[in-house]
């Protein structure tokens, strides 16, 4: 069986798209609570959403980043 290697920029480049996904769902959070003239300490106490949001957000970069690796790779044979 042939081991897997994933390159340490690969990680990096992983943990920013990451880290921009969270810091997204923080944003969202903040407009939420503008928005709705909520308290400001459901930053703190929403921040399980948050995080669920971050990875909902995450995933669907993924799908569509495979989506374009798939386009890409369908068009370059042509």
């Amino acid at each position: 069986m042939k081991d897997l290697v994933i390159s340490g920029k690969r990680v990096k480049t992983e943990l920013l798209i990451a880290l921009a996904c969270f810091v997204c769902a923080v944003l969202i959070n903040v407009i939420c609570i503008i928005a709705y003239h909520s308290q400001w300490h459901e930053i703190f106490t929403q921040i399980g959403f948050t995080v669920f949001i971050a990875i909902a957000i995450y995933v669907l970069l993924v799908i569509l980043r495979l989506l374009v690796l798939a386009c890409r790779k369908i068009f370059s044979k042509k």
